[in-house]
């Protein structure tokens, strides 16, 4: 069920554009990494590896273009280590202990755009 949510909010992220004004941004980045901590998650329970892999690509893909935008070094710096997050889980999807650091990392890096959203 989870997935089928996670999907839906790539889908919703990917068409709206980039916003420009700090709390639609830093809204946008929680957004990706609690996604990302949903799927570090199940990475971590063992979910399958080439779902991991596409869906950590996909949700890069999405910040890409966010990050282009964040002028807020603050917001820059939480947005990279979302990146590389997502990185690290899709380039090891099968490492569980590693997914379980990259959920622990994203979950601070949702809360820390959260609070940027005010």
């Amino acid at each position: 069920m989870w997935k089928l949510i996670a999907v839906a909010a790539v889908v919703l992220l990917a068409g709206c554009g980039v916003p420009h004004e700090l709390p639609e941004q830093a809204g946008d980045v929680h957004s990706i990494a609690a996604e990302g901590a949903l799927l570090a998650h199940e990475a971590s329970e063992g979910s399958h590896d080439a779902f991991t892999t596409e869906h950590a690509k996909a949700l890069r893909k999405l910040l890409d273009p966010l990050r282009g935008a964040i002028d807020d070094p603050q917001l820059g710096r939480i947005a990279a280590d979302v990146d590389s997050s997502l990185a690290e889980l899709a380039a090891r999807p099968g490492d569980r202990a590693g997914a379980a650091g990259a959920e622990r990392k994203l979950e601070r890096s949702a809360s820390a755009a959260e609070a940027l959203a005010g």
